[in-house]
């Protein structure tokens, strides 16, 4: 995992769609005076799209992220430095022309389906987790967050998940999870899930600690 100077420990946080990443890492970044990048947020814009192409465009495919500016951002955080972080219409599939400042955390957890798949990500990240959670249980979830919270009929949440979301997912997640130092049974309740993440980047931090007093 990559070797920085500074103080800010980096998580790659990868799974299907719907094992609770966004949840749960907003949930442990609370408690540990972090930041999340989620990838979704980083989606090249279809801005110049009408909306029902918009909306039938393939987000899961690495092609969809804007990788060379997450990277970026990802880089300026790891250096101390503030980013303006892109802002999402997840109901119109816009990225919105405002951005937020946000200045640079102790703790990054970059969140997003392909968190792990891209190799100049991976160098970023002290510690590399994956949520675990069968397809029934994903699908459930992400179905009841795209109604509710994205205003999105249940036709095409039901489409999108059979269409992108699911072939990508059987495509490109095994090799994913070859790569995470954890592996988490994202299938439990959410604050089981939040528990567990807390733990492993605890225990993480523990041994880089540990390390560093040994060398000093």
């Amino acid at each position: 995992m990559g070797q920085r100077s500074n103080h800010t420990f980096v998580v790659g946080l990868a799974g299907p769609s719907g094992s609770g990443k966004s949840t749960v890492a907003r949930r442990v970044a609370a408690r540990l005076d972090g930041h999340v990048m989620s990838l979704e947020v980083y989606s090249i814009s279809t801005n110049h799209l009408p909306f029902d192409d918009r909306a039938k465009q393939n987000y899961d495919e690495p092609e969809a992220i804007d990788i060379e500016l997450l990277e970026n951002h990802i880089r300026r955080h790891m250096a101390g430095r503030s980013i303006e972080a892109p802002l999402y219409d997840f109901t119109q599939h816009l990225r919105l022309e405002q951005t937020q400042r946000v200045p640079p955390k102790p703790l990054l957890i970059v969140e997003g389906i392909l968190a792990l798949h891209f190799s100049q990500l991976r160098q970023c990240y002290d510690l590399a987790v994956y949520l675990d959670a069968p397809e029934s249980v994903c699908f459930h979830r992400r179905k009841v967050r795209d109604i509710t919270e994205r205003q999105r009929p249940s036709e095409l949440t039901q489409w999108q998940y059979e269409t992108t979301v699911l072939p990508a997912a059987r495509r490109y997640l095994p090799k994913c999870k070859d790569y995470a130092q954890h592996v988490l049974d994202a299938g439990k309740d959410i604050a089981s899930v939040e528990k567990d993440l807390y733990s492993a980047i605890a225990q993480r931090l523990k041994t880089i600690e540990a390390a560093k007093g040994a060398a000093g």
